[in-house]
């Protein structure tokens, strides 16, 4: 049995689909990974499968007035949240058949709805909510029965959980719960303690308890301070006639569920501390241990095997995280065991969605789920595989954007961030991942996030920053020309350059993702050719003086090498150059591998992150149109200033 599909309708951030979107996701049997930044909805996702479902761990979970969807100053005063229930084997459909619902196909499917209606407070009345869980499509078969409820409890842990404190001993303690379900403790209630062989070691847990009881009854201090309380002072409350006693003993109630509780489940000590011995263990590795123990549950169980993470990552370092996803990704397959775990996460840890697979995400957005399985967005099946093998932590951080910008190279991804900022469109305070997919991935990561089949496109914009790789004819000097095939300007017409521009537009632009391909050749010399012609010669000299010492400059050297680009700038830039040679010129070192282009982007942030280049829509205008599309595209611009009255402020 698994979930299905979960839908709600004017709970939290979900509206009633007019002025916010309903929910309505579809699952996945095994893995399902919620992701997408703060506030988007996946909490909310969670607590919808939690108020409907409830939890193995009995915790008490109600609505209240905050539940209900408020738009404006408007709260809607009625919610609903609907989970249908699939593939329930034969016994699962024996205990619960007067509930189920037949479909038209004959298919058999468990559906809960829950209905809660707020009413306000009163004069003499205090707020309420009232619910009822019924079955059937709508809620309209009969209410739901302790059966039901009994069989379809899911497993949920907490973010930011205490691991420690969930699997000490006591009442109602997560761990006798899972001991007290586990298939090995059948039998165990028996007390096969005989009173007439004490020494004889029982088999049975209250059998043990029964033995330990009666010889530590029988040991001399326990008798000794029992003797003590009755003797010399419980005895003096009694009346003539009477005798008031009392005994020491472990536990009252020889029965299984109150020796269950006693147990509590740690971790051991390190390789270097006596086992014996009692020792804290960290947060991170408590919490992989009471994950393992609430899989042996859910593995074994006869109800739901639904676990419910919310932010596995917590207190889990790289490494550790890896492991746990490779982990939660077996058993949601069914290759660890006999049954299939169903499992629900949500994340923001780019480390732990980067080994996880794109098939299994659903992107959260403003309350929209955009499922990213195969046949919803446009990746091709080979795209699926090639992202699997190449995505790593940063590049997983477009999932939690609110705009992506994809570049080929380290150049691009060092130098535009710094462009942004002093444009005063900072990617920091929009909330933009810049993703460096080097040469060969550009087009498979573009599709991620573009929807298949029309429907509601997800409004994250994302930009793909190209060169055009048509080089201009004044780098002809020190540009080869290939034995066969076109490679400068004079080598296509007008309308061929259009048709390579709009070829790589074609292959990757769709919904909100554009792409941008570069004016003329390359990012640095189309900056160089457009108005960022003095910050891109003193960055790549700088990177020339640095790639002669093996990119060794100390502050020394630097200071020399920016004083020398200076004087050489002066120079050059009083040649006399056509724009177009003087950007060929200044390209030059880097197209003749005479300095390296992410040195050279290192020392172009630098300078232009000084403010002698320009800043704000001064900057922002000497930018190659191509990258002034991009920023746009992905930023809003500042808001102008407004002018000075005259005579000046007072």
């Amino acid at each position: 049995m698994y979930l299905k599909q979960i839908r709600a309708r004017n709970f939290r951030a979900f509206g009633d689909g007019t002025t916010a979107p309903e929910l309505n996701w579809e699952l996945n049997p095994g893995l399902n990974i919620l992701v997408g930044e703060n506030d988007a909805g996946k909490t909310g996702i969670v607590d919808a499968i939690r108020q409907v479902l409830l939890t193995t761990s009995y915790e008490p979970v109600r609505l209240s007035e905050q539940d209900f969807h408020i738009h404006g100053k408007s709260r809607a005063q009625s919610l609903s949240i609907e989970a249908t229930l699939c593939g329930l084997s034969p016994d699962q459909e024996a205990s619960v058949l007067e509930w189920l619902t037949i479909g038209e196909d004959g298919s058999c499917s468990l559906i809960l709805h829950l209905e809660a209606r707020y009413h306000a407070p009163q004069p003499t009345k205090r707020a309420r909510v009232e619910t009822v869980v019924r079955t059937g499509t709508s809620g309209a078969g009969p209410e739901a029965g302790y059966a039901v409820r009994e069989l379809v409890r899911a497993t949920y842990l907490r973010p930011l959980r205490d691991a420690e404190a969930e699997l000490r001993p006591g009442r109602q303690s997560r761990l006798s719960q899972i001991l007290g379900a586990h298939k090995d403790i059948v039998g165990q209630e028996v007390n096969d303690f005989d009173k007439g062989s004490p020494k004889d070691v029982p088999e049975r847990l209250v059998g043990l308890m029964a033995f330990a009881q009666h010889h530590l009854g029988e040991h001399e201090v326990i008798k000794g301070v029992e003797k003590d309380i009755n003797e010399n002072f419980l005895g003096q409350f009694a009346f003539s006639g009477e005798q008031l006693q009392s005994r020491i003993r472990i536990a009252p109630d020889l029965s299984l569920t109150p020796i269950l509780q006693k147990f509590e489940l740690t971790l051991l000590p390190g390789a270097h501390i006596n086992p014996g011995e009692r020792c804290a263990r960290g947060l991170g590795y408590n919490n992989a241990l009471f994950m393992a123990t609430e899989l042996v549950l859910l593995r074994d169980g006869e109800e739901l095997a639904l676990l419910i993470v919310e932010e596995p990552e917590a207190h889990l370092h790289p490494q550790l995280q890896e492991r746990v996803m490779e982990l939660l990704k077996e058993h949601s397959n069914g290759e660890l065991a006999k049954k299939r775990v169903q499992v629900i996460m949500t994340t923001h840890s780019p480390s732990l969605v980067s080994t996880a697979h794109i098939e299994d995400m659903t992107l959260v957005h403003r309350a929209h789920t955009f499922p990213l399985a195969m046949g919803n967005t446009k990746l091709k099946r080979t795209d699926y595989s090639f992202l699997r093998r190449f995505i790593d932590a940063t590049k997983a951080n477009l999932f939690f954007a609110r705009g992506v910008m994809m570049v080929e190279g380290p150049a691009e991804a060092i130098l535009v961030p710094a462009i942004a900022e002093m444009c005063g469109r900072s990617f920091s305070k929009h909330g933009v991942s810049m993703v460096n997919v080097g040469h060969t991935g550009l087009y498979h990561y573009a599709r991620i996030l573009q929807r298949e089949g029309g429907g509601l496109e997800i409004p994250i914009p994302v930009v793909c920053l190209t060169d055009r790789d048509i080089v201009p004819d004044v780098a002809k000097t020190y540009v080869a020309k290939p034995a066969n095939g076109k490679r400068f300007d004079s080598d296509y017409s007008l309308s061929e350059v259009a048709q390579v521009v709009q070829r790589k537009k074609d292959r990757a632009e769709g919904g909100k993702t554009i792409v941008c391909v570069s004016d003329r050749w390359t990012l640095e010399f189309d900056l160089a050719l457009h108005g960022c012609a003095k910050l891109m010669h003193l960055a790549i000299s700088l990177a020339v003086k640095a790639h002669s010492r093996e990119e060794r400059l100390d502050e020394a050297d630097e200071t020399e090498a920016l004083a020398a680009a200076e004087s050489s700038w002066a120079t050059l830039h009083g040649a006399g150059h056509t724009p177009e040679a003087l950007a060929a010129i200044i390209y030059k070192p880097l197209q003749m591998k005479q300095a390296s282009k992410a040195i050279a982007a290192q020392y172009a942030s630098h300078l232009v992150c000084t403010g002698k280049f320009g800043a704000g829509e001064e900057l922002f205008n000497a930018l190659p149109p191509y990258l002034q599309a991009a920023l746009s595209h992905l930023t809003i611009a500042p808001a102008a200033k407004p002018a000075a009255t005259a005579g000046g402020a007072k």
